[in-house]
């Protein structure tokens, strides 16, 4: 013993120098934890959000809660297709050009005026105002066509 002794008692200073780094490592190694540990508080305290529950508890409602809300959407989704096919025939486009059906005519006082669906359907209405007599038309649409002849500004109202 007394030579285990002596041979610290010789290398004292490198004993000493040894556990000073051995010291000054533990330390730095103690900062990086700590700043790990302060990190993952921050991530638990937003998770929790200040309640003082348990993990296993937390997450429990959480996943109940993602799966209702998945539950939610898909119903959602279902109602908004629904929905969707639904106004598919509604009105949708209305559009009215007004023009000078006869050159001797000023101020535009006839039009056309188009009514469809998402698809195109519906009807055109024309009238055509004259210092003697008065036109109307009505010609239905199909898919953006019509069964009978369209003139140029009722052309231009399906573009």
């Amino acid at each position: 013993m007394e030579q285990i002794n002596a041979i610290i008692t010789a290398n004292l200073g490198a004993v000493v120098i040894g556990l000073a780094v051995l010291v000054l490592l533990l330390l730095i190694m103690l900062i990086c934890v700590k700043n790990k540990l302060s990190a993952l508080q921050k991530k638990y305290d937003f998770f929790t959000q200040g309640e003082s529950t348990d993990i296993d508890t937390l997450l429990t409602n959480t996943l109940v809660e993602l799966r209702k809300a998945k539950e939610d959407l898909a119903e959602l989704t279902e109602k908004h297709r629904a929905l969707r096919e639904q106004v598919k025939g509604c009105l949708q486009t209305v559009k009215l050009e007004r023009y000078d059906a006869f050159d001797a005519m000023g101020g535009k006082m006839s039009y056309s005026l188009l009514l469809a669906d998402e698809n195109k359907n519906g009807v055109i209405l024309t009238s055509m105002y004259g210092r003697e007599e008065s036109r109307s038309y009505a010609k239905d649409l199909k898919a953006g066509k019509s069964e009978y002849t369209l003139a140029e500004e009722e052309k231009a109202l399906l573009k």
